[in-house]
């Protein structure tokens, strides 16, 4: 496959070798949404790491002056209440040094759960800092509304948040969670769904990624639903998801 990003094409051929739950249709539109205009500065922060396949990917959109932040209980399976995945810390470090644009050097590793206030995660993450955040942490709705907030208040202006197993019936915490947080009128919105995946953005730019992801050419694109109040772009699947 071949793509506008050049990173996203050196990680390509690795993608599959690096155990997750994510399949290689979010190549395109994380090659779409990294090189546009708009929102070329900042790094990327995830939630939920298991050993770094989706990390790996959104960190290759990242500049070598920006920091990213990897975040996930990995060995400590004590705190993991919903058993939603199961990281490995050593194989993210080794994936990380054998597979990361920078080499994990602009990596900060956060062990501990998301919802834990000890971490002090907004503090470490600076407010504007996040191009780019993915949660797929913890599958309870609790997980999901502390995560989407957290989220919210430090993604860039022009950030976009990707929530994952958001139509999965086997996590319906996530939907639960992503419905109650829409009840609170938040300024962070969703603008398109595929491929698993709940892509959200500040509401000062849902216009202009709603128009950028209907007008492009994508492999399943099809058309525009109603989800919860909110016209979204919508996706088919393409492969059998591993349920």
């Amino acid at each position: 496959m071949a793509f506008n990003n050049p990173y996203l094409e050196q990680y390509y051929p690795h993608f599959e070798t690096v155990h997750g739950w994510c399949y290689d249709d979010i190549f395109n539109t994380l090659d779409i949404l990294s090189t546009q205009p708009v929102n070329q500065r900042g790094g990327i922060a995830e939630i939920g790491i298991q050993d770094g396949k989706l990390f790996l990917l959104l960190n290759q959109t990242v500049d070598e002056n920006f920091k990213s932040y990897a975040i996930d209980i990995f060995n400590n399976q004590h705190l993991n209440v919903d058993k939603s995945g199961a990281g490995q810390l050593d194989a993210f470090r080794k994936n990380l040094e054998n597979l990361d644009r920078h080499n994990g050097r602009n990596t900060l590793i956060i062990q501990g759960d998301s919802t834990d206030s000890s971490l002090q995660l907004t503090k470490i993450i600076q407010p504007g800092s996040i191009k780019f955040f993915s949660i797929d942490g913890g599958h309870t709705p609790i997980h999901v509304m502390n995560d989407l907030v957290l989220a919210n208040s430090v993604i860039s202006n022009e950030g976009v948040v990707i929530l994952d197993d958001i139509m999965n019936h086997w996590w319906t915490g996530v939907l639960e969670g992503w419905v109650k947080y829409n009840s609170m009128n938040p300024s962070l919105v969703p603008f398109a769904m595929g491929h698993n995946k709940l892509y959200l953005c500040k509401i000062s730019h849902r216009e202009y990624y709603v128009n950028l992801m209907s007008t492009l050419k994508i492999d399943g694109t099809g058309g525009l639903s109603d989800f919860f109040g909110w016209k979204i772009v919508k996706w088919k699947y393409h492969k059998q998801m591993s349920w």
